[in-house]
């Protein structure tokens, strides 16, 4: 059998024993390396015990090259020989300003491929190879990565719970152009795979035929130390996770400032990477790590905020928040609440209801519902007629409190923290108010007038609330 053959054998048993995908999606370019990959996995399935129950091959048409259409035909054609499901997918790719178009075509590609191996059941393969490992591995080393970008491409990753096997890890290009022309294959040439102001192709063309021809073990030992730095790291996000587990809180989206103090700032450096990597967020740059080390050591009252790619860090009194979708507070005039009608509030997610005269199916004045929940509000005051966004300055006192304060003290008593004091909601009967709504949670109060307020919270699916 075939030397790739042979490699690939126990990169399928890994993934097998893992993850039982029921399709392995082969992203197919018509380049060489994807070729090569499927035409030994359809050998696999035929001629050996490999554990292959169904092969899909996905072309990625990013309409760049003039030349897309007949990559995507020849793809077709090839998979039509192989007797393997074949599947072309169109995207537009669009660089923004300071964005690569490389990296936007490369991700846009992974999204498609993700979405058909997710809805296939399967995983996903790519046919990178020992070369294209060590290219990865002078190119994080030029950016100044550390262990995790230093040990590349994993030859078993996961993505959004899909997993990624890149069984060709530990096959040379020369390896994959060997078995290309023993079994007489074609393929096509990307040309933009010839232009050097991309970095991977400057490497591949001006670099690497220099390093290798005076190391020509190079990838072979690259590889190596980038499994090393693979196991450290996996090592180190073992030992994280652990310590994580006890400063954390609130599905893991606070962390305690006092629990990350009683370590070294080493730790703390770690600790916060991998915090961040748990939420599936880019590293931070080195100047954005040393903003979030500081904010450990600000005053509890700063507030102080660091902005990154995909949400943002705050502190709030001892622990850091990190906040994925951060919408600016929208002041809601008062709504007039109709019996029996829904009012859909699409700034706070909720859809609020009256019911007027009945018991509640719960007891008690509080309640919570998630986003998008209708959140029922039962009394038997006739009168409740609006929503609105309080003033921080109102005076109101909780059901069951003794005295009245601002509601500004409340919210501080409270710890809420100051991004969602803003959107607050005050149900009011009269003008006078009769409970509070808070992400959700709904918080009886008592008036100055004789206002029964609100009995009951229930919260139903759309469908009950109708």
């Amino acid at each position: 059998m075939d030397v790739i053959c042979h490699q690939l054998k126990p990169a399928l048993t890994a993934l097998q024993s893992g993850y039982q995908p029921e399709t392995l999606v082969v992203g197919l370019s018509g380049g060489i390396d994807s070729v090569v990959l499927l035409h030994a996995l359809v050998t696999l399935r035929q001629h050996s015990d490999a554990d292959i129950k169904a092969l899909q091959a996905v072309y990625v048409n990013h309409g760049i090259s003039a030349n897309a259409m007949q990559w995507q035909t020849f793809c077709q054609h090839y998979c039509e020989q192989l007797d393997v499901p074949f599947y072309a997918r169109p995207v537009n790719v669009l660089a923004g300003p300071r964005e690569s178009l490389e990296a936007v075509a490369r991700n846009a590609r992974y999204n498609v491929l993700l979405t058909q191996a997710q809805q296939s059941g399967g995983a996903l393969l790519t046919a990178h190879h020992q070369d294209d490992q060590l290219e990865t591995v002078l190119l994080q080393l030029k950016r100044g990565a550390g262990p995790k970008g230093l040990s590349g491409m994993a030859s078993i990753s996961e993505t959004g719970g899909i997993a990624i096997a890149r069984p060709m890890l530990g096959v040379s290009r020369q390896q994959i152009e060997d078995y290309a022309r023993a079994h007489g294959l074609s393929w096509v040439d990307d040309e933009s795979n010839a232009d050097v102001q991309y970095d991977r192709n400057f490497l591949r063309h001006a670099i690497l035929p220099l390093l290798t021809e005076r190391w020509p073990a190079m990838a072979q030992t690259v590889s190596r130390s980038a499994a090393l730095c693979g196991e450290q790291q996996l090592l180190m996000d073992e030992v994280c996770d652990e310590r994580l587990a006890s400063m954390t809180c609130a599905s893991n989206e606070r962390i305690s400032v006092t629990a990350l103090k009683q370590v070294s700032p080493h730790w703390q450096r770690a600790l916060i990477r991998r915090w961040l990597a748990q939420h599936n967020l880019l590293m931070p740059s080195a100047k954005q790590l040393e903003q979030l080390t500081s904010m450990l050591c600000a005053n509890p009252d700063s507030q102080p905020l660091v902005k990154l790619k995909a949400g943002e860090i705050r502190r709030f009194k001892d622990e850091l928040y990190y906040l994925h979708n951060v919408s600016e507070a929208v002041t809601l005039m008062p709504q007039a609440i109709a019996p029996e009608t829904d009012l859909q509030l699409d700034a706070q997610g909720i859809i609020l209801r009256l019911d007027v005269g009945l018991q509640g199916e719960q007891s008690g004045h509080t309640g919570s519902a998630p986003t998008g929940t209708p959140l029922t509000l039962v009394s038997q005051d006739k009168d409740i007629n609006t929503v609105a966004t309080p003033a921080l300055s109102i005076k109101v006192k909780p059901t069951g409190k003794a005295h009245h304060k601002p509601l500004k003290q409340w919210l501080k008593e409270w710890h809420i923290p100051p991004w969602e004091r803003g959107k607050i909601l005050l149900v009011a009967s009269k003008n006078e108010p009769v409970a509070l709504i808070v992400n959700g949670n709904v918080l009886a109060l008592d008036n100055h007038g004789d206002v029964p307020g609100i009995l009951s919270v229930r919260h139903n699916n759309h469908n009950n609330a109708n």
